[in-house]
């Protein structure tokens, strides 16, 4: 099943989907990091959490320790929701005598709970709490309604076969990081795609070929850093995402995950199949949107198979 992202206090995410230093402008998004399994005896025995259910960080969770969690726009809070409706410092959380409660910090578009506006209120399980145009549920255990609300998330962003985020939300995340971008943090993306895929599908069938997929997206993670985004925007192509870092180091990453799929030998059934990847290399301009981003590395990517495929493009 699809892997979902935990929040941490102790673990903000300093690299990619990590290592690198994210910025601090106050619409950063909040960090992530460990990687939760979707199902089994273990997640269902979890400590309380926050799950984000609508908005920019939809899916995202943060289990709860009992330190003091403050949400809002800004990037130093524990859940940092980027949107204009979000106050910086919008609402706290906290843990006293055993249970959980909820303060509004004099935000501009006040704290909701179940929908009615609250300045201080006790959180129970199952409660939604409404921070600008977000929506956070907040859940004490396992429940029916937790499990639910976490298929609902892997539906709505995640690849069924590969397990990447989908197109969608891909390119959300994608706009997020290019709307915070600065000169000295700018994100590099790489546009990657399986060469002669078509045929491989047309001589073994599609069965064949989703496996082939999945073992391709299983090389790739094993090869990145264990929280940079990978995206599946469609068929055989994917797209990853280094926040920061350098063009170099992106390049440099590109042809290792080259190699990688190149040298591994796919067994699917009596088959021993093997694929090779062209990849394409950009880094961001200040100043331009996601769109240029996406298209400067698809042009790379061009360049990539122009040159005879199996091979790596960088932006010069």
């Amino acid at each position: 099943m699809p892997q979902r992202a935990r929040l941490a206090k102790s673990a903000r995410l300093d690299a990619p989907d990590g290592g690198h230093a994210l910025s601090k402008h106050e619409n950063s998004k909040t960090d992530r990091a460990t990687l939760l399994e979707n199902s089994g005896v273990q997640q269902e025995k979890r400590s309380p959490r926050l799950i984000v259910v609508s908005g920019v960080m939809l899916g995202h969770q943060l289990e709860l320790s009992g330190d003091e969690v403050v949400v809002g726009r800004a990037s130093e809070c524990a859940i940092s929701l980027p949107h204009p409706s979000v106050s910086r410092r919008h609402c706290r959380i906290w843990l006293d005598e055993g249970r959980y409660h909820i303060e509004d910090l004099d935000s501009t578009n006040r704290t909701f709970l179940n929908g009615e506006a609250i300045t201080r209120a006790e959180l129970r399980d199952g409660d939604q709490i409404g921070v600008g145009q977000n929506a956070i549920k907040f859940f004490v255990g396992a429940s029916v309604e937790a499990r639910y609300h976490r298929e609902l998330i892997d539906l709505a962003i995640y690849d069924g076969l590969t397990g990447f985020y989908n197109r969608r939300h891909f390119r959300a995340l994608l706009d997020e990081e290019v709307e915070k971008v600065r000169q000295e943090n700018r994100p590099c993306l790489l546009m990657l795609d399986l060469d002669h895929f078509k045929p491989l599908n047309d001589e073994h069938g599609h069965l064949v070929g989703d496996q082939v997929l999945a073992a391709v997206a299983e090389v790739l993670r094993e090869n990145t850093p264990p929280l940079a985004p990978f995206g599946r925007l469609g068929g055989e192509e994917f797209a990853l995402l280094l926040r920061d870092g350098s063009l170099n180091s992106a390049c440099d990453l590109a042809e290792v995950l080259r190699a990688a799929v190149s040298a591994r030998a796919i067994q699917v059934g009596k088959n021993t199949l093997r694929v090779s990847l062209s990849i394409g290399v950009a880094i961001h301009v200040v100043g331009t949107d996601s769109a240029a981003l996406l298209r400067a590395a698809d042009e790379q990517l061009y360049r990539a198979k122009e040159a005879g495929r199996n091979r790596v493009a960088c932006q010069e």
